[in-house]
């Protein structure tokens, strides 16, 4: 019988925010070795790892916020100020609605049918992001108000028995 002081949720707190802890516990060591360190290298080269760990933290942070709310096999879409960014696997791209050219709908069929929202910009960049993910619903509202979208692609590509792509928007020129 293992006996154990810390409670089933807290250990689960703990193991999720553990990057951010040792991040920060990494950016503490550097930071105090930068102040108590003499020269003129050390004291750079220790104020060098401290700026680049407290950029990591932010990062971690905000990694460890929105990945307790979502399936990390998904990912999630998260639409802020015309900006999507699109968080998968520990990685995110991010599209400016304005830089957008080509919005689609991309069908495969395999043993079962997945749609995935295909979005290309002005430099090349193409995000290639899964219905399912959460955010889903931000991003269908935000494609939604781009001018020309093409309604009756997307319930056409619902209802799709070919795999295929189907254009939804497309930018005038």
């Amino acid at each position: 019988m293992e006996v154990s002081f810390v409670r089933p949720a807290a250990k689960k707190l703990l193991r999720h925010w553990l990057e951010v802890i040792l991040i920060l516990l990494g950016f503490l060591f550097f930071g105090y070795m930068a102040l108590q360190s003499v020269g003129r290298i050390l004291p750079l080269i220790y104020g060098a790892i401290s700026l680049a760990l407290l950029f990591l933290m932010f990062v971690a942070i905000r990694r460890a916020r929105h990945l307790s709310e979502v399936d990390i096999e998904s990912g999630f879409v998260e639409v802020d100020e015309r900006q999507i960014t699109y968080f998968s696997l520990g990685q995110s791209w991010s599209l400016s609605l304005e830089d957008l050219i080509l919005v689609e709908v991309e069908i495969t069929i395999n043993e079962t049918q997945s749609f995935y929202w295909v979005i290309t910009d002005i430099y090349g960049s193409i995000i290639r992001i899964p219905t399912t993910v959460k955010g889903n619903e931000n991003l269908l509202d935000s494609i939604s108000s781009l001018k020309g979208v093409l309604f009756d692609q997307i319930t056409n590509s619902l209802n799709a028995s070919t795999s295929g792509k189907h254009i939804i928007w497309q930018k005038s020129l």
